[in-house]
Order: C-alpha cells, then sequence, then structure tokens
C-alpha cells in the first residue's frame, strides 16, 4: 500500500511556482498564411544559416540519450506552466528554475541538489531543485561557472532564455530543447489581460485596466512578433523574411515541438520521446497530471473574456504586429504533426509502463535504480 504522500502534498507543491491568469482565450482558427514559406523553401534557404550559437543544443532529429538535458524553453502565457508543474510536482524531477536559489541558496558557491523552503509554510514533502537560477542571464553565467553540464544533477531545466542558455551545457553535456506554442494572436490577448493583474511581475501594468483590448493593440505596449525575435535573437529593430527564415531552421533543427490547444497530446509525447515514467507514486502522480492537462497551473475560468475572431478589427490589430510569428506558428503546427514519427511505437501510457513507488510500503526501484525525493517537510528548518 502507498505510504503518506498524499496528492495534497504534491499540490503545495505546484503551488510553489504558478502562472495565475485568465482561462486561455483560443481565437477562431484563421486561414493559412499563403505567404509562409513551404517545407522545401525552408529546407533550402536554411543551408546558409549558421546556429553555432546553439552549438550545445543537440538537433530536433537526433537520438534520445539520457546524456542531454530536457531544456523547456517557457514562453510566456502559452501554457509553459502547466508543462513545468508537471515536470516538477507531478513527475517529482529535480528542478532547475528560478526557485534553486531561494532560502538562501544564492550564496551556494558548489552545485547540489537542495530542497528549498515552499513560502508561506504549510506541512507537505519539499521539492528537489538544483541550487541555480535558470530564469536569469546572470543566473545562467552563475549556473555555468558552477559547472552546471557535468555536474549532471537537473533532469529537467526550465527558462524564458535561448541563445544565452548555450552556456549551460558544452558538447558533451548537451541540452534538448522543447517547448509548448500557442497562436500569438491568442497569446497577446492573455498577455494584455495577465499584465493587468500580475503584480508579482516586472511587466505589472495597473494601468491597463482600464483600457480596451483595441486600445491595447493600437498601442506601441503590445509585443512584436515576440518567437520570431526571441528564435532569431534579434529583440530590437525592424524584421525582415531572413529573421523568420533564421526561427524557423532553430525551430526545424532543435526543438521537439508541443502545442498548447492540444496540452495534454504534447505532454504525452514528451513523456514519451525522453521516456519519462513514474517512481514516486504512479496513482497521485497521475492524478496530479491529470489536473494540470485538463485545468492548468491555477487557470481562472471565471475571468474569461470574450474573444474576437480573424476579421474582426481588433484580430486584425493584433494580427498585423504578429506577421511573422504566425507563419511560424503555422509552421510549428506543421512540425508537430511530421514529429509524431519521433515516438512511433511508444505506447501513450509510457509513464506508466513499469513504473515503481518509492513512496510505497514496500518501497519499490527500477532496475537501473532510483534516488526517491527525501521527506523533508516544508516545516522543517
Amino acid at each position: 500500500a502507498p505510504a503518506e504522500d498524499s496528492l495534497a502534498v504534491i499540490e503545495e507543491a505546484v503551488a510553489v511556482d504558478v502562472d495565475p491568469e485568465p482561462a486561455p482565450v483560443e481565437a477562431e482558427v484563421a486561414p493559412v498564411d499563403p505567404n509562409r514559406p513551404t517545407d522545401a523553401e525552408v529546407e533550402e534557404a536554411s543551408k546558409d544559416i549558421d546556429l553555432s550559437g546553439l552549438e550545445n543544443f543537440a538537433e530536433s532529429w537526433d537520438s534520445y540519450t539520457e546524456k542531454y538535458a530536457p531544456f523547456f524553453w517557457h514562453i510566456p502565457k502559452a501554457g509553459g506552466s502547466s508543462i513545468k508543474d508537471i515536470m516538477g510536482a507531478c513527475h517529482r524531477f529535480v528542478m532547475a528554475t528560478e526557485f534553486g536559489v531561494t532560502d538562501g541558496h544564492i550564496e551556494d558557491t558548489e552545485i547540489a541538489i537542495v530542497y528549498p523552503k515552499v513560502p508561506g509554510g504549510g506541512g507537505g514533502d519539499r521539492s528537489p531543485f538544483v541550487n541555480v537560477d535558470t530564469s536569469t542571464v546572470a543566473g545562467i553565467e552563475r549556473a555555468a561557472q558552477m559547472g552546471f553540464a557535468d555536474a549532471n544533477l537537473a533532469e529537467a531545466v526550465v527558462s524564458p532564455f535561448l541563445w544565452e542558455a548555450n552556456a549551460l551545457f558544452t558538447q558533451t553535456a548537451k541540452g534538448r530543447l522543447f517547448s509548448v506554442f500557442r497562436h500569438p494572436v491568442d497569446r497577446a490577448i492573455s498577455m494584455f489581460y495577465y499584465i493587468q493583474i500580475a503584480d508579482w511581475e516586472p511587466s505589472y501594468a495597473p494601468e491597463l485596466q482600464s483600457w480596451t483590448l483595441q486600445q491595447y493593440a493600437e498601442s506601441d505596449r503590445i509585443e512584436n512578433n515576440w518567437m520570431t525575435r526571441q528564435l532569431s535573437n534579434t529583440l530590437g529593430g525592424d524584421l525582415d523574411d531572413s529573421h523568420l527564415r533564421l526561427a524557423m531552421e532553430v525551430i526545424r533543427r532543435k526543438f521537439l515541438v508541443g502545442i498548447m490547444k492540444r496540452l495534454e497530446e504534447s505532454m504525452t509525447r514528451f513523456e514519451k520521446f525522453f521516456h519519462w515514467t513514474y517512481h514516486v507514486n504512479p496513482p497521485n502522480q497521475e492524478a496530479c497530471r491529470k489536473r494540470l492537462t485538463s485545468g492548468g497551473s491555477n487557470s481562472n475560468s471565471k475571468n474569461k473574456k470574450d474573444k474576437p475572431k480573424p476579421g474582426e478589427p481588433v484580430w486584425e490589430l493584433i494580427a498585423a504586429q504578429n506577421v511573422f510569428d504566425i507563419q511560424l506558428y503555422e509552421y510549428i503546427e506543421t512540425l508537430f504533426e511530421e514529429q509524431e514519427a519521433f515516438v512511433t511505437g511508444i505506447p501513450d501510457n509510457f509513464r506508466e509502463v513499469d513504473a515503481t513507488c518509492c513512496k510505497c510500503d514496500p518501497p519499490t526501484y527500477p532496475p537501473e535504480g532510483f534516488e526517491c525525493p527525501q521527506a523533508i517537510l516544508n516545516e522543517e528548518l
């Protein structure tokens, strides 16, 4: 029978790192942009594209190996918090996020697995983290200096940075990129409502609470082709087709892609590809996963807003700020279908195949061994 490891404990861990937002606002599907390059055009144009700045990340078609650390590129307002919480709270992975330097661990000088105390107290087991902060450039530099890659402690890494994160890894200890993507218009709408209420974020903008979505779309506050800029490492200035081609090539060569509107299917693919199996308490872990894939991390259905439709003025205003991102997203949708080949023959319930339970009595372990998360209560000093 399972030892004391209730779903409440897992939910306590989820609360450590959530991303409150209104329930997802999904616009109607727009017609495919006829200007988007074909797959053949993308491959032909990629021949002269230099991706040496991402050389420490594996190629997307490389076979799975435990030597490569799963690296989740966290796109704001695209379902990333749910994936992050499934990995940390449900699968109970040793995570590298911003939380590893809390509880005084920013002063640590040697790389290690730590169990920071959850703010606000309360019972429940703490969760394991590597004592680094991958959410800032300074934190990434510190982690690299501490020997993050060669230590091989993190079972999953999460960061909003891409090109800067190349420094976390080496040619012999690479990262493996994956992410979840959302239609750019939907993401922009969600961002507008989020920054009105997110007083814990640097981007918090309470003055927008009196704005309409149209005012936001017409202002210089709205993001411009955020994905294309991040992926092409071009945060400022004008964009052209060369930046879109570079962004597409980064996605094609480096990413295992997921889609927010198909979140459960995307998470299943990640689990199959990375060979993630439950080892702590499978029934509770599966319940935790089901809750997060069906409802999201701290989603707020009561705050759901009306959604504009393609062709309506507001939708078109937002789309005009995301001309390249919309083409990129359509390419990602195509790639999502193609990458199904990466996990051919692996059952959808792989996470439960040969699962073991280190929190059961008696405990069980996989043949290769497994270090069970320490039972350190949050209330302990």
